[in-house]
């Protein structure tokens, strides 16, 4: 029975360090977006930027892992809310890796720094979307 209870006890816990740092997603895109709304200089908006990916990337890799753990613990039983959480984890991982890429061939010329710029817009309110869809999705 003790057994018992320290298994749940573990899955529950497990699902709580998962959820704790997945409320943090959405914080690193309201930053970019806030940056690419307010500031007008592009070395500002690409230096706030970089400096806010490394969060996204721990977010992302935390997401991954805890994920894959919660998911063991479950037996790998997959569901639509599952799906949709994998699916945003890729989501924003691709993306920022095309961010990345585009940046690179953007920093040569304005009009594709300005074509650069929509991308990030779009880019991060999706991803902002898509983190608030899920974590709502949790709370029912």
């Amino acid at each position: 029975m003790q057994e018992i209870d320290m298994v749940a006890k573990a899955f529950n816990d497990s699902v709580f360090f998962h959820s704790f740092f997945m409320y943090f997603m959405p914080i690193p895109f309201l930053i970019n977006l806030y940056t690419l709304f307010a500031k007008k200089n592009y070395t500002q908006i690409n230096r706030k930027i970089w400096f806010v990916m490394p969060m996204i990337f721990f977010l992302v890799a935390v997401a991954f892992f805890s994920g894959i753990f919660v998911m063991a613990m479950q037996h790998f039983h997959i569901n639509a809310k599952i799906i949709l959480m994998i699916v945003t984890t890729l989501f924003i991982f691709v993306g920022e890796i095309i961010r990345i890429k585009k940046l690179k061939i953007s920093k040569t010329n304005e009009k594709l720094m300005q074509g650069y710029l929509k991308f990030c817009k779009i880019l991060y309110g999706a991803d902002l979307i898509l983190c608030i869809l899920i974590i709502l999705m949790g709370k029912f």
